[in-house]
This record gives structure tokens, sequence and C-alpha cells, in this order.
């Protein structure tokens, strides 16, 4: 669709990059410097660990948690395809239009940003690291336990 430019080595991530990295600790934020360009590296949840655990240059984040919408993990926490995590990013950095457009490339896209809007804004809102923990504590303090499940079956999937 042209919304991005392919990367086919990991070895072609620029250092000063920001890759998305749903194994890192550190966290995606609304002040992210993506100046140089954001990294989502499309692989099955099944190699997520396998693939993250090589050395990829880059700032490597996490996006705060957020509910998949795609039909293969529909509903689960933190379990997202690559286009809800570009979505995600763009939302973030106040590119809502571009997100939204972003997500019309599949008839459930749209459906992402529904079930994550509130989220989105909260940690929009939030804006730093520390903020959006809280954000996560607060909301998923509930279902803190179905998070940890839906990552680490998630590679089993």
């Amino acid at each position: 669709m042209h919304l991005a430019t392919p990367l086919y080595r990991l070895n072609s991530i620029h250092p000063k990059m920001v890759v998305l990295d749903p194994t890192s600790t550190k966290i995606f934020t609304p002040k992210e410097d993506v100046s140089n360009g954001i990294v989502i590296i499309d692989c099955s949840w099944q190699k997520v660990n396998e693939v993250f655990s090589h050395r990829i240059k880059g700032r490597r984040v996490r996006l705060p948690l957020l509910i998949a919408a795609n039909p293969i993990h529909y509903g689960h926490i933190g379990v997202l395809s690559s286009l809800e995590a570009a979505a995600a990013a763009l939302y973030l950095l106040s590119e809502k239009e571009q997100a939204e457009e972003t997500l019309k490339i599949y008839k459930w896209g749209p459906s992402f940003l529904a079930l994550n809007k509130d989220l989105l804004e909260a940690y929009c809102t939030a804006g730093c690291e520390e903020g959006i923990l809280e954000v996560e504590k607060r909301i998923f303090r509930a279902v803190r336990e179905r998070v940890k499940a839906d990552l680490l079956d998630a590679p089993k999937r």
C-alpha cells in the first residue's frame, strides 16, 4: 500500500530508529523522537522471543498495553498485529488521522481504535513513561493475570 518502506535485514536498522519491541521494558511515549523512523518487525507471535533475542540496533521500546482487534488475537491484551502497532504509534504521536487511514487497509482495522480510543487518549494525556505505567496499572489491575497469560501464551499460538 506504499505506507511504509520495507527493510529486509535487521542490520539495515539505523541505531537512531525506534524499534517497536513487545519484549522491551521501556515504553513508547507520545514524546518519542521518531525523526529517524519507526521500525515494526513483522513476524509471527510464535517467533517473537526468537526474533527479538537477536541483536537489533535502534531504541527498542514496547507500546503501552492495548487490546487487539485483529481476527487472530481479538480481545487479547498486548498481542497486536503489525498494522495495529503502527496505528497505535501514530496515534500516540498525535498523527490520529494517519492512524485511522492506516487501519482502513483491513475491514477489521477501525475496530482497533474503537476498542482502544479511551486507552490511547489516557496514554496521550499521561505523556511520560511513568504516567503510562500508572495508567496501565490502574486500568489493567483487574485483568493482570490475563495480560500475563496472553503475552506468555502468544508465542505458542
